[in-house]
């Protein structure tokens, strides 16, 4: 993956809608399950719920109701999205520094410096060219590669004549960030404090598992933008987003009930914490078909669903 501009990501960005906290009740597409929840985000594939409790789930609008993929289609929810689109976020660097900005995508990409013709250059681009934000992330960038500190473009410049001909190139992972004036930006993991850390990388492994597969990509930067604007909404938000799978329910009737299997993803295996609703006779039903239909993931409990 390529950061695109300065220190961006080239990622093809879908168009994410946010909405405002409204709860209502959600429904699997037979009826047999229903979930009381507020709408954080959508896009064209899934929906970020978040339950009274604060956790966050994410349900692919295909396991929904007729009336549920109505109502995200409908012009309430593409209103409301408008309405709320341009709110920014505050992030905040290891050192305290802060930055308004939007997160939109992950990614990776060398960041290449040498000197040529007397001065540094970024990526074949003076640095005394670069837009101050930037010199100030580039400097704490390239700071924390050569455990150093640079506080000004002077004592960069300083250092460069140490490279001689020979560019320093630093393999840099993190996100892209819409600024305040639309300007983007690449932030590394690295700069971002521990509570952010927390929002930001949890579905980074799986991206970069699926490194040739851009709508597992596309999936996993929503799901941290997704989380990024629950987090920034209510600080108390649970952080990182759990898959709610609905494909398993059949009809619930006398013995039959429904169980929700909780499962987390085995050693080796890359993916998010997932709940399957299953209908089974018993919990031990419900484990079995769960373990057949996810290999590699391992069951952390079993409890009888609410309808």
């Amino acid at each position: 993956m390529k950061f695109c501009a300065a220190l961006g990501l080239c990622l093809l960005f879908q168009v994410t809608c946010m909405l405002p906290v409204q709860a209502r009740l959600w429904s699997s597409k037979n009826g047999h399950y229903k979930l009381e929840a507020e709408a954080i985000t959508f896009n064209e594939e899934l929906v970020v719920l978040k339950r009274p409790t604060g956790e966050l789930v994410a349900v692919e609008l295909k396991e929904l109701s007729e009336e549920d993929q109505e109502y995200v289609r409908s012009k309430e929810a593409t209103d409301a999205a408008e309405k709320s689109a341009d709110e920014m976020q505050t992030w905040t660097s290891r050192d305290g520094m802060k930055i308004r900005g939007r997160v939109v995508a992950y990614g990776r990409r060398d960041l290449v410096v040498q000197r040529k013709l007397g001065r540094v250059h970024i990526d074949d681009k003076k640095f005394s060219d670069i837009d101050p934000l930037h010199q100030r992330l580039l400097l704490k960038i390239i700071g924390h590669e050569e455990k150093t500190t640079f506080e000004d473009e002077k004592q960069l410049e300083t250092w460069g004549k140490t490279l001689g001909g020979t560019p320093r190139i630093y393999k840099l992972e993190g996100v892209r960030m819409e600024l305040e004036g639309g300007d983007e930006i690449g932030v590394p993991f690295f700069m971002f404090s521990t509570e952010d850390l927390a929002i930001l990388e949890p579905g980074w492994q799986m991206w970069l598992e699926e490194d040739e597969s851009q709508k597992t990509q596309e999936r996993e930067s929503f799901l941290m933008r997704s989380a990024a604007m629950a987090h920034q909404q209510d600080r108390a938000a649970k952080q990182q987003i759990e898959m709610l799978k609905l494909n398993l329910l059949g009809a619930a009737t006398g013995a039959i009930g429904v169980w929700q299997v909780g499962l987390v993803p085995g050693q080796g295996v890359y993916g998010r914490p997932t709940s399957v609703m299953i209908t089974a006779q018993n919990s031990g039903q419900a484990r079995q078909i769960a373990m057949q239909n996810y290999p590699g993931y391992i069951v952390g409990g079993v409890r009888k669903a609410s309808r």
